[in-house]
């Protein structure tokens, strides 16, 4: 099911059911499992694995050597399940450091861009011209707006939702949503904490502590919040905020990650 004007350097690499649409090169270290879809004009280069049933639209291209970069080795892992649309660039891993993941089902709208070493968990909606930085961590579940950037090291808790150009600077909490650049936590992200399953009463649990921890602050919270919340709730949810803005706290946003450390 391979276009005759696609070029395909290994197409044993390729289960049988993949299709491959004109114009579209891959590379011979691509791996491509069973019922994914790319179309034509893509282009997939590098150390990159496509999981099962994906599906690449024109003009994006995964795989290839991070910005700056000058080796081809690094490895790009696309799990099951994920929509890659057009014009989307995703990089490889540095060819010394972790690879590029992106977990299951997630949505990469036009223009996005996701930077070498990214680690995406699953479950994301990422619209237009949305960036992840090198080596940036964006839980399950997320959701973004147009022209967010996330920036290298930072991450984005699970649940959280960015509204448009927002700048995610340094770390921003699960449960989410943040606005602005600095970013600012506006709210919890109540509706998609129903969409995902979570009951009436952890909503409000979770909206009442984001009272008493935040308060309309744009830094992090000092421990005197924190310990105030973490005796009043008793709370899973909370208890993982707190955990989360703790971490933050003492690994500032690029500093944790960085290999020299």
């Amino acid at each position: 099911m391979i276009s005759p004007k696609a070029i395909v350097m290994n197409p044993d690499a390729l289960t049988d059911d993949v299709q491959v649409g004109p114009f579209t090169f891959i590379g011979p270290d691509v791996i491509v499992e069973a019922e994914t879809v790319i179309d034509n004009n893509v282009t997939v280069t590098g150390k990159t694995r496509i999981g099962r049933s994906c599906h690449l639209l024109p003009g994006c291209i995964v795989g290839c050597r991070p910005t700056g970069g000058d080796r081809d080795d690094g490895t790009c892992n696309i799990g099951q399940g994920n929509i890659i649309r057009e014009h989307v660039i995703i990089e490889s891993g540095d060819a010394d450091g972790p690879g590029t993941t992106l977990g299951e089902n997630n949505f990469l709208m036009v223009g996005c861009c996701v930077e070498s070493g990214a680690d995406l968990a699953g479950e994301g909606i990422f619209a237009n011209f949305t960036r992840i930085g090198r080596h940036a961590r964006i839980e399950k579940y997320v959701r973004t707006s147009g022209f967010t950037s996330v920036e290298a090291y930072a991450t984005v808790g699970a649940y959280t939702f960015t509204t448009g150009y927002s700048g995610i600077d340094r770390d921003a909490p699960p449960y989410a949503i943040v606005q602005g650049f600095p970013f600012r936590v506006r709210n919890i992200n109540k509706e998609n904490l129903r969409r995902c399953g979570f009951d009436t009463q952890a909503i409000e649990t979770l909206k009442k502590a984001f009272r008493m921890i935040f308060n309309g602050q744009t830094g992090f919270p000092n421990d005197e919040q924190l310990l105030l919340a973490e005796r009043e709730f008793d709370s899973e949810h909370v208890s993982k905020l707190i955990a989360s803005l703790r971490d933050s706290a003492a690994n500032p946003t690029g500093k944790k990650l960085q290999p020299s450390e």
